[in-house]
């Protein structure tokens, strides 16, 4: 799992974009997370955190070890919510 999280992470520091979250770099990163098989609700959840937490995609890329506490943090509600059920 670490090594999807990493590769994940490689990959959005690839994607250099400028300015704010275009559509483009949300389907980039919906796009790059899916193919490290994660689920979706990973994807999206770690897509709308960033979004939530950083100004601009280029923002994002410079910090991966904060992206991949996002993705570790997707990862713990989706299993505290399995637990509640």
């Amino acid at each position: 799992m670490r090594y999807q999280l990493f590769l994940i992470i490689g990959l959005m520091v690839l994607l250099n974009s400028c300015g704010s979250w275009s559509k483009q770099d949300r389907d980039n990163f919906i796009e790059h997370c899916q193919k490290t098989k994660l689920n979706d609700a990973y994807c999206d959840c770690a897509l709308e955190k960033a979004v939530e937490k950083y100004s601009t995609f280029k923002e994002m890329t410079t910090s991966e070890e904060e992206m991949a506490e996002l993705l570790f943090s997707c990862i713990e509600e989706d299993r505290k919510n399995e637990g509640d059920k």
